[in-house]
């Protein structure tokens, strides 16, 4: 019954996606994305993961909102100290390695999302234990200070639910 549900939530949130990205809303549009939400559920599960996807790539609801909510905030606040950054000429590029306590690669991948939508860094590679990332303002090249002014914000979203290593 409760991998019913999980499949329920995932069809939903695919199907919509499908609609959104098409910007159609109309009933063929949500049958047609139905259909192949089903068929990449059904092949994901089966033939690419290791484990069920609802195991992998668990994230409450309430995780989920913090994750958005400071997110937005981040993109915000980033984009306009990008701009002021950018605009006083003060744009010292560097590549820096920003140690992390994520040890779940479904969190990982958020936070170097995260990362990405933010402007002035780009991550461009993540391993276990570690992300590197281009940033616009390289203000330190202390890992430890570098990581809380980059990624501190999000990886504390998934910190909290685990208490330290999320």
């Amino acid at each position: 019954m409760r991998n019913a549900l999980h499949f329920t939530v995932a069809l939903g949130i695919c199907t919509l996606t499908w609609a959104v990205w098409n910007e159609s809303y109309t009933p063929g549009t949500f049958v047609q994305g139905a259909v192949l939400s089903t068929i990449a559920l059904l092949i994901t599960n089966r033939y690419l993961l290791k484990a069920r996807y609802q195991e992998l790539f668990r994230l409450s609801p309430l995780t989920a909102i913090r994750y958005l909510l400071t997110l937005i905030v981040e993109i915000f606040r980033s984009g306009v100290h990008a701009i002021h950054v950018t605009l006083s000429g003060r744009i010292n590029v560097g590549v820096v390695d920003l140690p992390t306590s994520i040890t779940n690669p479904f969190h990982g991948v958020l936070v170097a999302n995260a990362i990405t939508l933010t402007p002035g860094t780009v991550t461009i590679d993540h391993s276990h234990g570690n992300f590197k990332v281009v940033w616009i303002e390289c203000a330190t090249t202390d890992p430890d200070e570098a990581a809380e002014m980059i990624k501190g914000s999000f990886e504390r979203v998934f910190a909290r639910r685990s208490g330290g290593t999320a």
